[in-house]
């Protein structure tokens, strides 16, 4: 009987390690070096919470940039309610650069099955006062919505802007 305890509360302990959120170190981890390149599978096999530590990370303005930008890409991996509201907020109320990754990030990981969410979001900023903002966001409509695509290509002031946003 003694032994079966010791088994049961061995097993209950390795059972809330698996499924408990990653360390914060283990993501960094994932998100650091010269030549990143996200790695879809090493971040998935860190658990569902994962998403929780990345949007810890992408929201800490103590981060250097870097480190936020490749935590939302990460984030497109988990395309959860929480990530969603979080990639949205981002792309409204972030500096420029934050905002666009915000909003790729919404894209990769949503366009396919919540498209009427990332175009909402997507038409808002085809208002947004940086260009490279406004780019992405035709780019993404333009695989939404072709009519209005046409709109944004004909009020569009900057003649750059439309030539990029049709790339």
């Amino acid at each position: 009987m003694k032994y079966l305890l010791i088994i049961c509360t061995l097993c209950w302990n390795l059972t809330g390690t698996a499924v408990a959120a990653p360390e914060i170190s283990e993501v960094m981890e994932l998100l650091e070096g010269r030549h990143w390149k996200l790695d879809a599978v090493a971040f998935q096999s860190l658990g569902d919470d994962t998403d929780s530590v990345l949007i810890e990370i992408a929201g800490d303005t103590a981060s250097i940039n870097y480190l936020r930008f490749r935590a939302l890409e990460a984030l497109s991996l988990f395309p959860s309610e929480n990530t969603a509201v979080f990639l949205e907020q981002t792309a409204d109320k972030s500096f420029a650069a934050l905002a666009r990754r915000g909003f790729e990030a919404l894209n990769n990981g949503f366009s396919k099955t919540e498209p009427d969410r990332v175009k909402k979001l997507a038409e808002r900023l085809l208002k947004h006062r940086n260009a490279q903002v406004r780019i992405s966001a035709a780019r993404a409509v333009r695989s939404l919505d072709a009519v209005r695509f046409e709109s944004f290509l004909k009020a569009e002031k900057d003649s750059w802007v439309r030539k990029e946003a049709q790339k």
